[in-house]
């Protein structure tokens, strides 16, 4: 791991550790959090994948509408693409003073490219089981499979906006809210925006996963810095503000860092090009 730790900024590394380490020494009750991953929505995944050499790594939380926001769970994230095809996560998570680490992978096999969407299979929690009796343990169920589409789409009002659609079985089918409808089924959109305000990028979504309506909001500053806010509905009905479970996370990705190797590289074949091209000049000239 020290090669991913490496290339974060200095300043980014001596947040992002202290962070991590009070998160695992201070919160007894971790769970596994498959919330906000970095090509998937608030709790959905979607037909897209990370970028090969790509990774995101993160801390999130979530807590419950009651008590003045008691924290329910936590969970360290890791997020790495493969060849453009393959997205590989692992959750590294804390209950009852035992460690559990599980896994998540995803294959893309249709790219975006005209009329035809993104298409991607997967198959999230495995590894470690989780000891039952926990709330909600149904959305940690594991081995859970499935398929997700994604399409961009342009609208004349909103411009480009992106819908996504699948179904799933085992965490993605519950006996609760609106799961008895929907069968494993579950759908979402998504909507990038670039205010300038903003200093990087947003991006707003909303989704139906079975236990009810979820809405996020993810910020992308231009270091590459994440911060994400959500709001899950679970099995009630909107209007029941005790059930409402509310998300916060924080992420750093080397996406913008790897744009930055790659354009300064291009630059520099430039400029070799250039100086090549300067040299041959030079010695025609002096014949």
């Amino acid at each position: 791991m020290n090669f991913i730790y490496n290339a974060f900024p200095i300043t980014l590394q001596r947040l992002l550790i202290p962070l991590f380490c009070i998160t695992i020494l201070c919160c007894p009750r971790l769970w596994a959090a498959p919330y906000c991953r970095d090509s998937g929505l608030v709790d959905i995944p979607t037909g897209k994948v990370i970028e090969h050499g790509i990774f995101n790594l993160g801390t999130y939380f979530g807590f419950r509408n009651a008590g003045e926001l008691p924290r329910d769970e936590a969970a360290l994230q890791l997020d790495f693409g493969l060849f453009d095809r393959v997205e590989i996560g692992l959750t590294s998570v804390r209950h009852n003073q035992q460690s559990f680490l599980l896994g998540n992978l995803k294959v893309l096999l249709l790219r975006e490219a005209g009329i035809a969407p993104n298409i991607a299979v997967g198959l999230e929690n495995i590894g470690d089981s989780i000891e039952s009796g926990l709330n909600d343990i149904e959305r940690y169920e594991r081995k859970s499979a499935f398929v997700a589409i994604s399409k961009q789409f342009s609208l004349p009002s909103i411009h480009h906006i992106t819908g996504h659609i699948g179904i799933g079985n085992n965490r993605f089918v519950e006996e609760i809210g609106m799961s008895k409808v929907l069968n494993g089924a579950f759908l979402g959109i998504s909507k990038d925006f670039h205010p300038a305000f903003a200093r990087g990028s947003l991006t707003f979504s909303v989704e139906v996963d079975g236990r009810g309506v979820n809405t996020g909001l993810r910020h992308t500053a231009a270091s590459g810095l994440q911060v994400y806010i959500a709001a899950e509905a679970l099995n009630a009905p909107a209007i029941d503000g005790k059930e409402i479970r509310y998300l916060a996370g924080v992420s750093w990705t080397n996406r913008a860092l790897m744009k930055q190797i790659e354009e300064a590289k291009r630059l520099a074949k430039q400029a070799g090009r250039l100086a090549s091209q300067a040299k041959k000049t030079t010695k025609e000239n002096n014949k």
